[in-house]
């Protein structure tokens, strides 16, 4: 029963959508305009329209020019309210930075650069900014074709943030203000922000101007770090030595290791010209290198998917922490060793993306068979 009462919303929803595509289509960087700004009175609005026309009905009623007087002023003060609150808001802009990657059940955080308006760029917008997301946030490993609007349980997205804006004058001076804007998704995988709700009241909270702005990012969300039965395989990076870690080679430069009986046919740069100088002895320098050692993270397959990629996940995290050479092999992911941030993130990449883009092609084949099914 639920579903058949949540189905007209959902329909409902996806055509308000397509229209907001239309009207307000993704960016990166936003100017409110016309097109992109929404405004109607406020619950404390609507009451003030009450009262005017209850003030009107006194004064006629009683002949009353004082009381009429004073409903044609409250009247006024509305008019003048509506094209002021609307004029202040439509001089917002706004650009998105980069949303960097974090792990599920965390918060992260999509900066927003408020930057001055092209039609009035020595005016800034005023008042309290509320923030909330237009719904959850759509998962990018979807089917083009296919529209959903449970693809992300966020128990947070219906939660509104407010943040005040400075007011100062823009100029080569002035510092551009920073909003912080938490994302909040619960399960792990890459997605498609949703539109962000932006609304203002300013100034007298008796008309509310909002937008839905898509400022067309996109954020991969790491697997929640777990312990788990994970197995590291030690191999060596010289596959013909793998036993050894410490080889002593008359060509090799890295540190000294000692002096050797020169022999014909070694470099002349070996040669220690110290000791041919002073005593007439032909010796040469050896030299030590140290092979690195490399890891290979794994996991039987029996154990669940889930707990599996929490635990790869803490097990990357400690490894390149200690700054050691890595590499990860489970069921389709295979990743050669190498250390360092860009390696973890690689790593963390296909460990948050595995198994979604199949669960996506299953569940868009799904729809498409019940889609034939209501056909026939």
């Amino acid at each position: 029963m639920r579903k058949i009462l949540s189905y007209p919303t959902q329909v409902i929803k996806h055509r308000l959508l397509k229209w907001l595509d239309r009207r307000v289509p993704a960016s990166s960087e936003h100017h409110l305009n016309l097109n992109s700004i929404f405004i109607l009175p406020t619950g404390f609005g609507w009451s003030f329209i009450l009262l005017s026309i209850c003030l009107f009905l006194l004064g006629t009623n009683y002949q009353n020019n004082l009381m009429l007087l004073l409903s044609y002023l409250c009247l006024s003060i509305m008019l003048l309210t509506l094209f002021y609150t609307h004029q202040n808001f439509a001089r917002f802009a706004v650009k998105a930075l980069p949303l960097h990657s974090f792990h599920c059940n965390q918060s992260g955080e999509l900066q927003l650069h408020v930057l001055p308006h092209v039609n009035s760029p020595n005016k800034p917008c005023h008042g309290t900014l509320t923030f909330g997301w237009f719904g959850p946030h759509r998962s990018s490993t979807q089917s083009p074709g296919m529209q959903s609007f449970t693809q992300s349980s966020d128990a947070l997205s219906e939660t509104t943030y407010s943040i005040p804006l400075l007011g100062n004058a823009f100029n080569k001076n002035s510092q551009k203000q920073t909003l912080s804007v938490p994302v909040y998704i619960t399960s792990r995988g890459r997605y498609m922000l949703n539109r962000l709700t932006i609304a203002c009241d300013f100034p007298l909270g008796l008309y509310k101007c909002w937008t839905h702005l898509d400022f067309d990012q996109s954020v991969t969300v790491y697997p929640q770090p777990n312990d788990g039965p994970v197995s590291i395989e030690h191999i060596a990076d010289n596959e013909e030595s793998n036993s050894s870690s410490e080889t002593s080679n008359a060509n090799s430069n890295e540190d000294f290791y000692a002096l050797n009986d020169y022999e014909p046919g070694q470099p002349l740069n070996r040669v220690s010209w110290k000791h041919v100088a002073k005593n007439g002895n032909w010796v040469s320098k050896s030299f030590t290198s140290r092979q690195s050692e490399s890891y290979v993270l794994s996991i039987h397959s029996s154990i669940d998917t889930e707990t599996a990629i929490s635990a790869l996940t803490l097990a990357t995290i400690k490894l390149t922490e200690a700054e050691q050479n890595f590499g990860l092999s489970y069921k389709g992911i295979v990743v050669p060793p190498n250390k360092g941030i860009n390696h973890m993130h690689d790593c963390l990449n296909a460990l948050a993306c595995f198994g979604k883009s199949e669960n996506a092609r299953q569940d868009s084949q799904r729809t498409t068979y019940s889609k034939i099914r209501a056909v026939k």
